[in-house]
């Protein structure tokens, strides 16, 4: 186990060098979460629960974190216990959660397609391919625990946004806004990151992009 601290804060974040870690789309999707004063959080697949201390900066006062791994479970106990005790966390497949629906749902998925045998540790293949978590199961999720006013934060690759808008259509989960993600030395989008409300599809308020540069995560707010 090693200490390091949630980018661009002074939050102490413990992880494990054998699991997945914190990385770029990380801080992307955590420093594009909105005030959430008094907010009940869920993150989907919570693993150190560095998300969830995102939205405790941001003012939420619930946490609830799920994650097959019971060592990332403890993890996410030892960085959120000192900043709170309103904890809640389980130890199963999110598809398997049972809790009453949440104002604010955040997911940074596994969205890697299986399409060749993995020789990465459990801890990565878990985190990283999406057969523990399949977009549509995801977007089950959303509308299983989000509430009918709440408020979803994903991320996903950008050059899968067209199934993604297309499951999100059939689940009926409207864009708020959309920012995409781009790494300063190539050409096209790596990522984008979607707020989305349950109802039917509108306009899309398309928000300035996110640039990763050496490992900095630089948002364009000029």
């Amino acid at each position: 186990m090693r200490k390091d601290y949630l980018k661009y804060t002074d939050i102490e974040l413990y992880q494990d060098e054998d699991m997945f870690k914190y990385n770029s789309d990380t801080t992307a999707l955590g420093m594009s979460l909105e005030p959430m004063k008094n907010r009940s959080v869920l993150d989907m697949g919570c693993n150190n629960g560095s998300l969830l201390l995102y939205a405790y900066l941001k003012g939420a006062t619930q946490f609830i974190g799920c994650d097959i791994f019971q060592k990332a479970l403890d993890l996410a106990k030892l960085n959120l216990e000192k900043y709170t005790d309103n904890i809640e966390l389980h130890c199963c497949r999110v598809q398997d959660l049972e809790i009453d629906p949440v104002d604010v749902v955040i997911c940074n998925p596994p969205y890697f397609k299986m399409t060749r045998d993995i020789k990465e540790n459990e801890y990565y293949k878990r985190a990283m391919f999406e057969e523990s978590m399949p977009l549509e199961d995801m977007f089950k999720c959303f509308r299983k625990f989000c509430k009918d006013n709440g408020v979803v934060y994903t991320l996903y690759p950008a050059n899968r946004f067209m199934e993604f808008y297309q499951m999100a259509i059939q689940y009926k989960m409207k864009f708020m806004s959309l920012r995409f993600v781009y790494d300063k030395k190539k050409k096209f989008a790596l990522r984008f990151i979607v707020k989305m409300k349950i109802g039917p599809m509108k306009d899309i308020n398309i928000l300035k992009p996110v640039y990763i540069d050496a490992g900095d995560v630089i948002f364009d707010e000029d």
